[in-house]
């Protein structure tokens, strides 16, 4: 595995700015007001795939309904997908609530501490047990996602580099491990790096002209003349279309439909109201969305006959 080699003086550098900068500069988000490990993981799941402004009001209202770890536990599947209403990617919702289901079922409602106990915890991976090890028990462990790739990978590499390891994440975690100061800065140092990257190192348009780490930045000042698909850390997702839209668009489509009703709704039904152009021969397409959906426990199918479908969220 890549390893890099980093001058100790731009590491402790690196470090004295960014924490003065985040002490001026950070973010007020709702999420940094507590330790709490249950609003920390609800925060950390809202904000996969999702703009920190969108989170913001749903994360309230989320703590409103379900204010502990045990209400969520106790809740319904369908309770949990019509409180996630809004945030999109559903699967979410359902991770969220079995991950609940565990920690009172097999932790008798005590959260794991330790990122190898929080990552058996239904979708929670590398990064988000980092997360809650170290915004909710100050544990000085290192968080690597999109933005502290992008900031670690300029800083230290170089901007033509970085592009060239854009599919590796495992030499960006040893990278950030040895920079995370091992005290009690970790905790602003982390949300101090992911705030950079998303206010200053910006995917496009880094705004290098207020940077204070101009003077040991590899990136700087080539940077300003980069092309922006040079810059981009993350790969562009091509996803294949259905009918002008990606089948989870569909999938959300679905799902809104059934949140608005309190009944069973057929599969014809369902298609004249996703679709404007609906026609009967894209029901074979329709029924095998439907089935993707029931096996990841959105939706309850009671198939009378092969042409009677009736249609409902989970209870």
């Amino acid at each position: 595995m890549k390893s890099f080699t980093l001058q100790s003086t731009h590491i402790t550098t690196f470090r004295r700015k960014l924490l003065l900068w985040y002490r001026t500069n950070g973010r007020d988000l709702p999420w940094r007001k507590t330790h709490d490990p249950y609003k920390i993981l609800v925060s950390e799941i809202m904000l996969q795939q999702t703009q920190v402004d969108r989170v913001k009001e749903k994360y309230h209202s989320w703590l409103t309904r379900f204010p502990t770890v045990q209400d969520l536990a106790k809740t319904s599947p369908k309770a949990v997908l019509l409180e996630w209403s809004g945030l999109g990617y559903n699967r979410r919702a359902l991770s969220l609530h079995t991950a609940a289901q565990q920690i009172v079922n097999d932790y008798n409602g005590i959260f794991p501490n330790t990122v190898e106990e929080l990552m058996k915890l239904k979708g929670v991976g590398r990064y988000t047990a980092s997360a809650i090890a170290s915004f909710a028990f100050h544990k000085p462990t290192p968080i690597v996602d999109t933005n502290v790739k992008r900031v670690l990978g300029r800083m230290f590499l170089g901007y033509k580099t970085l592009a060239r390891y854009i599919d590796t994440d495992e030499p960006f975690w040893v990278l950030k491990e040895r920079i995370l100061p091992k005290s009690k800065n970790a905790y602003d140092f982390n949300q101090g790096i992911m705030d950079f990257g998303a206010m200053t190192c910006t995917a496009r348009q880094p705004k290098c002209g207020e940077c204070p780490m101009q003077k040991i930045c590899k990136s700087y000042p080539g940077i300003l003349k980069a092309d922006n698909e040079l810059l981009r850390v993350k790969k562009k997702r091509k996803e294949p279309l259905y009918y002008g839209k990606p089948r989870r668009i569909w999938r959300g489509n679905i799902l809104t439909l059934l949140k608005g009703v309190n009944t069973s709704l057929t599969v014809l039904y369902i298609g004249k109201h996703i679709q404007a152009d609906w026609d009967a021969t894209r029901t074979k397409w329709l029924k095998e969305i439907l089935n993707t959906l029931e096996k990841d426990n959105m939706i309850d199918i009671q198939k009378k006959t092969d042409d009677n479908w009736l249609v409902r969220l989970p209870k």
